[in-house]
């Protein structure tokens, strides 16, 4: 039996294409960018928004679950990576269950982080009309930075959003174009 028998086909191509790629990895590494910045600003400006001072503490959260959320998928990444070096039983069985762990992992930190995401709506949006950004004594104060940068994340998360979700709505096009020409 020679080392072409010993190997496996377990995980379907395009998962391999993503999951499996260098590219993704690094990509992924520069996302850490964001989840480090939200844990800087947070801790930075703890206790400098009386107006809502759950601002930073919004940021803290998210920052740190999110910095998880990427270090976890990097640990996912690897594991591809390395099951397609050595694409044997006894890689693809450990691969498997530490992505089996880490995906159950990320299931339920993705329920809490909706849930913090509509706390954090509520608590960045809901004193937007009151706001003051620079009167430090007010106490509608909140530090100008701070605000900012909560409200720009917040702003920035649904644009990605309304990206992914245009996006999905292409490819699903495509793939019914495809599917009905190959019919035809």
């Amino acid at each position: 039996m020679d080392d072409e028998d010993n190997k496996l086909n377990l995980i379907p191509g395009p998962i391999l294409l993503i999951l499996g790629s260098v590219y993704t990895l690094i990509v992924l590494c520069i996302l850490l960018i964001i989840p480090i910045l939200q844990l800087a600003f947070g801790g930075s400006y703890l206790g400098q928004c009386p107006v809502e001072p759950n601002i930073p503490v919004y940021l803290i959260v998210t920052g740190a679950c999110g910095l998880a959320s990427i270090l976890l998928t990097i640990m996912i990444v690897l594991s591809f990576i390395l099951v397609l070096k050595r694409q044997t039983a006894a890689t693809a069985v450990t691969a498997a269950c530490i992505i089996g762990c880490v995906l159950i992992f990320l299931f339920v930190m993705s329920l809490f982080l909706f849930a913090w995401f509509i706390a954090g709506n509520v608590w960045i949006f809901g004193v937007h009309k009151k706001v003051d950004l620079d009167n430090s004594s007010s106490p509608n104060y909140c530090q100008r930075t701070l605000y900012q940068f909560a409200f720009a994340m917040l702003i920035i998360s649904y644009v990605m959003c309304g990206i992914s979700c245009c996006c999905s709505c292409f490819r699903s096009c495509l793939q019914a174009k495809s599917a009905f020409e190959q019919e035809s």
